[in-house]
């Protein structure tokens, strides 16, 4: 071990030589890899990654920025940003071990992400993939890797089907799960006394069953925490008069809007010209948890628009090692890191150190890796977070930022006002702190 404190003590030395404009080079990086392998099971193994046969080629499927909507086009440039970021990165740990490491990224929307996963797997020998922008992606990259055996990580989909009975053995979810938002905002609001909510619902599968794990966690774990009244909306999120009567009937203090990014703008705009006097947030699709979107928030409604917003990653988290991350971000891009580029470089990050640490990219020893009891990866979170044997969803903290109507650049658009779980209380055990988020083994409908 102190062979491996004195190499680190070199390597970040030669680091900050090798890549002279970085405050935190990629050589910091592979210590923090080493050190923290030294103390698993897998730490033997770590010789092995010098025969490692073949390439060690990681497949990222995601949508060009310039063909997505405007509040998709800051979530597509994270991802690719992000990706850019983790190949500079780990291709320089990769060098030192000898072994070819290439990441490569195929644009591709809707259903031609399985022609992509298709070129990816058999023309560029990716061992393992990750992808999924929103829900339709990652059930379709979700079934096509659990016929090929192929190990997939989801992004960015939050859809708790997914995790249940559209569950694959062969995927693995990087970013939160709808369960886990759900709990997070009940967790938070209810706690600061909101207890009667107004559900606004879009008229989707996904929003609507959305609306069904709220009303469950409520009941389950909040107790005098109530939906006063709830409205089911077109695509657009326009609530009509009687909406907007029914919410004033119902003495809700809190309002949830459950619908896409778009929808949730349409909605806080019309509320707010009804001189509504409440809480509102939204559900966090990957498109509402950009700056971008938070600048347009407080733009249509300067008062409702700009309250608390629940988020996977917060570019202004200041511990954990998360500055590091997020300083190393802004240098190389020059804007904030945001939920997508955490969760391709994390999956990036996940995929390497399962070959790295194995020896081996075959299907079996990477899903023996990621499900392994011993397995722990640090995701800049503050504590070794880990894949659930039981759906194989991250546990993970998430985090609550305040909007700022006066910001007067995306960067400055929010700061992070609270964490959940609180996971450093003393005698309790981080796994079970994190798992108070989302679905437990016992209400599971996955079946592997």
């Amino acid at each position: 071990m102190r062979a491996l404190l004195n190499f680190c003590a070199g390597a970040a030395q030669a680091s900050q030589t090798l890549v002279s404009a970085r405050k935190f080079g990629p050589g910091s990086l592979l210590c923090a890899i080493l050190i923290a392998a030294s103390t698993l099971v897998f730490m033997p193994q770590i010789a092995t990654a010098q025969q490692l046969e073949g390439p060690v080629h990681i497949g990222i499927i995601r949508p060009a920025p310039d063909t997505v909507d405007p509040l998709m086009a800051p979530v597509a440039r994270s991802a690719e940003q992000g990706t850019i970021m983790a190949e500079e990165e780990f291709s320089f740990n990769a060098s030192m071990f000898g072994f070819d490491f290439a990441i490569i990224q195929k644009e591709a929307q809707g259903e031609d992400v399985i022609t992509a996963a298709e070129e990816l797997v058999d023309s560029d020998e990716v061992f393992a993939l990750a992808g999924g922008f929103d829900e339709a992606e990652a059930r379709l990259l979700s079934a096509w890797a659990d016929e090929r055996a192929i190990p997939f990580i989801n992004l960015l989909g939050a859809d708790d089907a997914l995790r249940n009975e559209l569950c694959n053995p062969s995927t693995f979810h990087m970013s939160p799960s709808a369960a886990m938002y759900l709990d997070a905002l009940a967790g938070w609001y209810v706690r600061a006394g909101f207890r009667n909510w107004f559900t606004l619902v879009a008229d989707t599968e996904v929003n609507q069953a959305e609306r069904d794990r709220l009303l469950r966690g409520l009941s389950d774990r909040h107790f005098g925490a109530r939906e006063v009244g709830t409205a089911t909306l077109a695509a657009d999120g326009t609530p009509d008069a009687d909406t907007i009567a029914a919410i004033e009937r119902s003495r809700a203090d809190f309002v949830l809007l459950l619908m896409p990014a778009q929808a949730q703008l349409t909605a806080l705009g019309a509320l707010e010209a009804a001189g509504l006097d409440l809480m509102v947030t939204g559900f966090p699709d990957p498109a509402a948890q950009t700056r971008e979107f938070f600048m347009q928030s407080s733009a249509v409604a300067p008062v409702l628009g700009s309250g608390m917003r629940a988020i996977a990653w917060e570019p202004t988290l200041d511990a954990y090692g998360a500055r590091e991350l997020n300083a190393r971000y802004m240098q190389r891009w020059n804007e904030p890191m945001e939920q997508a580029a955490w969760a391709t470089y994390q999956a990036v990050k996940a995929f390497f150190e399962a070959a790295m640490f194995t020896g081996a990219t075959d299907p079996e020893s990477v899903f023996a890796y990621l499900t392994a009891p011993g397995s722990v990866f640090d995701v800049w979170k503050g504590i070794g977070t880990s894949f659930r044997p039981w759906d194989h969803q991250m546990r993970q903290p998430l985090y609550l930022v305040d909007i700022d109507p006066d910001a007067t650049e995306p960067r400055l658009a929010a700061q992070l006002v609270g964490e959940l779980p609180a996971i450093y209380l003393p005698g309790t055990d981080p796994v079970e702190r994190l798992d108070q988020l989302g679905d437990l083994a016992a209400q599971s409908r996955c079946h592997f």
